[in-house]
């Protein structure tokens, strides 16, 4: 078959089905690789969550200004013992030479020293509007139907059995955080972001 008819055929239904597979499972298979801690457990939704937040801090750049010192406080707001427990394979590990230490908060406990807030839903309401202004060098991430339009930076979404995310962009941007553009594309909404 010549190129130039190869050109105009469309392409099969099933091609782009099994393509859009292919770059969903190379997400997956990324973010496992980057935690080896986890790739030879069970894959729970917990775990799963952990993967995608090692990998928003692995491409995302505070301000120069505002960088933090070593290490990386990720702090857990709300979290139930199987969050807390799939998060301590995140304990140690390093982050553009920056070591996570993981903090689980109690309720209405203050995110003061915190680089990183993961905000699991249910629970006390925090209003994360507020956190940001008080703490704009605060990178917010939660798994909230709402955490973005609550004004959260980035939220995880469990839907139809996988895991997705979206960015507020404008919150992202007023704080000057800077998250690489591939990882932007991934996002829900990222038709929405240029």
């Amino acid at each position: 078959m010549s190129p130039a008819l190869r050109l105009v055929w469309p392409r099969p239904s099933w091609l782009t089905r099994c393509r859009a597979l292919l770059v969903r499972q190379g997400w997956l298979a990324l973010l496992l690789c980057c935690l080896p801690a986890l790739a030879d457990k069970p894959l729970t939704l917990e775990r799963l969550k952990v993967a995608y937040v090692f990998n928003f801090l692995k491409f995302t750049q505070w301000p120069q200004d505002r960088r933090p010192d070593s290490p990386l406080h990720l702090c857990l707001g709300n979290a139930d013992d199987d969050l807390h427990t799939a998060f301590t394979a995140l304990e140690g590990k390093q982050v553009d030479g920056h070591p996570i230490y993981l903090h689980r908060l109690g309720p209405k406990q203050a995110t003061t020293g915190c680089h990183i807030y993961y905000l699991r839903q249910g629970g006390i309401p925090v209003n994360l509007s507020q956190l940001r202004t008080a703490q704009p060098d605060l990178l917010t991430i939660g798994d909230s139907d709402s955490f973005v339009a609550d004004g959260g930076h980035i939220g995880l979404k469990a839907r139809a059995g996988h895991l997705q995310f979206e960015v507020n962009f404008p919150s992202l941007k007023q704080a000057q955080f800077q998250i690489s553009a591939q990882l932007l594309k991934l996002a829900l909404n990222a038709r929405t972001l240029s």
